[in-house]
């Protein structure tokens, strides 16, 4: 199976990576396809005062997500929650929180978008989206051109539902990144 890894950072740049045996091989009997990766975008809409957000809506499969406005230095004054439809059971999660604290980016470059820390959901068909001003009352807070970023990582649909495939002689990995930290003096990044 081909084990992949998609990061949206907070500039709105996705990142794929791919390791683990060759696909078309997996040694089990069963043909692998190879799908790249694909990010899909859908706007928020207003839902009264205050608030924007996406009704419970049937998409392609994706496993990753995050919300994403116009303008990288942008910040939200509000907050931002998804819930998703599982592939394997149907079955609609909790509401999740997003992460909005922006990360600044030095360096913009034109089309670049501001971003939500990106949230591992699995293997899902189906999501909801709703993003509240702080205050609830006006959209004030809320930047312009709200939406939410699918991100299929190329697993097949057959993978999707039967997560064990392929399974033998890959291994996970963890990817850390820095806390944020409480402290403004605090350096973002910690000597070598």
């Amino acid at each position: 199976m081909t084990l992949g890894a998609v990061v949206i950072g907070g500039t709105g740049v996705a990142t794929y990576a791919v390791a683990g045996p060759d696909p078309q091989d997996s040694g089990d009997g069963l043909s692998r396809t190879k799908r790249p990766a694909e990010v899909h975008d859908i706007a928020l809409r207003p839902a009264g005062t205050g608030k924007r957000e996406l009704p419970r809506t049937s998409t392609e499969p994706f496993s990753l997500l995050g919300v994403s406005w116009q303008g990288p230095r942008t910040t939200v004054d509000g907050t931002a929650q998804v819930r998703t439809r599982a592939l394997a059971d149907r079955a609609w999660t909790d509401w999740q929180p997003l992460g909005l604290d922006p990360h600044v980016q030095e360096d913009v470059e034109p089309g670049m978008r501001g971003a939500s820390e990106p949230l591992w959901v699995g293997p899902s068909d189906g999501v909801e989206v709703r993003v509240v001003a702080a205050d609830g009352t006006s959209t004030t807070g809320l930047p312009k051109g709200l939406e939410v970023n699918l991100v299929d990582p190329g697993v097949t649909a057959k993978e999707a539902k039967n997560p064990a495939l392929g399974t033998e002689g890959t291994s996970t990995a963890a990817y850390a990144l820095p806390a944020a930290s409480g402290d403004p003096s605090a350096p973002d990044s910690p000597d070598p």
